[in-house]
């Protein structure tokens, strides 16, 4: 039996990633035992089981010491994220140890020297590069990353440059891209294919366009709100999700015809409705390097429903919109999104997407890659160990 072991900082139930990832490993080989250990976000779970993954959520206790300063707070959450999961960890004995993102690095890198396993990295994003962490914050990662490097035997990133700018700036790795892509189904339950236009009474002349995801600056939904209010424009824009700017956004709603806000849907339910639009909005705005090399899940959604895409002019993101042909890249800026939107408009036809043609956007496409890269871990231990 082969011990397979993912450590996270987050809840491992809700994170769709690590899940499929697990999923697939566990389906893949009879052989393959599949462990968890994350955070329990719930406060009422210690252990699960999914589709035969044993999942452990840690109940940190540290988390509610609300006496402390959050600096303080953190450093001893920290600790006592180590210490428990290294003592589940140390019983699992697993043969190859998967860190998702850079605080579960260190615990990995402990384990592996433990019980001599495989360590893999997944980083989920540019990780000494996101939005939000500190200049010496953003230090301390690079340079945890630069010293646990040589140990790392995998590296899993999510575009291609993010895997340069790995081999770059600290050195060569073997490194497999890993995006966060969208199973292919056939059957996605549609209703109807005027579902969005029936609910909003969006009217046959008018196009519809289509924002999936977190109500959150730097998405450019202040500019798209702007640009739809602008009498010029004939389509109608709907913002399927949640956030912090909802209030905001459903004041402008009522002011303005062409806004429409939808609640946040299931996640099964997301391609199916993205399907009854004509064009789907993928903006993030260049507040981090990791923001800039980002290759957005929504983005292979609007594919796989057969929309066009508005999306960013980021690197990753304008190589597969014209690889694929999928629509329409520009700045997240008033004067860009309203040239784009005008240049939809006056198409009399949008093209279709053939979902069949984007078999290598596809999570099975994705799954293939990471079999390949788990036998090759593998096989190089089981031959080092008869060595």
């Amino acid at each position: 039996m082969i011990n397979i072991l993912h450590l996270t900082h987050t809840d491992i139930i809700s994170d769709s990633r690590i899940l499929k990832e697990m999923q697939c490993l566990s389906k893949s080989n009879k052989d393959y035992k599949l462990f968890g250990i994350g955070i329990d976000r719930n406060e009422d779970r210690k252990s699960t089981m999914i589709q035969n993954l044993e999942i452990y959520s840690l109940n940190l206790k540290t988390r509610k010491w609300v006496i402390l300063p959050n600096s303080i707070k953190h450093i001893f959450t920290l600790i006592e994220f180590y210490i428990k999961l290294i003592y589940i960890a140390i019983k699992i004995k697993p043969d190859v140890v998967h860190s998702h993102d850079i605080l579960a690095l260190p615990a990995g890198f402990i384990i592996k020297l433990l019980n001599k396993s495989r360590l893999i990295y997944d980083a989920h994003e540019l990780e000494s590069e996101k939005n939000g962490i500190s200049i010496l914050t953003s230090k301390i990662i690079f340079i945890s990353e630069k010293i646990l490097w040589k140990y790392i035997d995998k590296l899993i990133v999510v575009g291609p440059s993010i895997a340069a700018w790995y081999e770059k700036k600290i050195g060569n790795k073997n490194i497999e891209i890993i995006m966060n892509a969208p199973f292919i189904e056939k059957d996605h339950n549609i209703k109807e294919k005027k579902y969005l236009r029936h609910l909003f009474k969006i009217p046959i002349t008018s196009k519809t366009f289509i924002y999936i995801g977190a109500f959150l600056k730097g998405r450019g939904i202040e500019q798209l709100i702007e640009v739809f209010k602008d009498e010029k424009v004939k389509s109608h824009i709907v913002f399927l999700g949640y956030g912090e700017l909802k209030n905001i956004m459903l004041e402008e709603s009522v002011q303005c015809q062409k806004i429409h806000i939808h609640d946040a849907v299931p996640h099964e339910k997301i391609i199916s409705i993205a399907k009854s639009a004509d064009v789907g909005l993928c903006f993030i705005q260049n507040i981090s390097l990791s923001d800039y090399y980002c290759l957005p899940n929504k983005l292979f959604e609007y594919a796989f429903s057969g929309i066009s895409v508005l999306a960013s002019n980021f690197p990753d993101i304008v190589s597969v919109v014209e690889k694929y042909n999928l629509g329409r890249c520009c700045s997240v800026d008033y004067d860009s999104i309203y040239s784009k939107i005008k240049e939809f408009e006056m198409l009399d036809k949008l093209p279709e997407i053939d979902s069949e043609l984007l078999y290598d956007l596809s999570w099975q496409a994705q799954e293939e890659k990471l079999l390949i890269l788990y036998s090759e871990l593998i096989n190089d231990k089981m031959e080092n160990s008869f060595a």
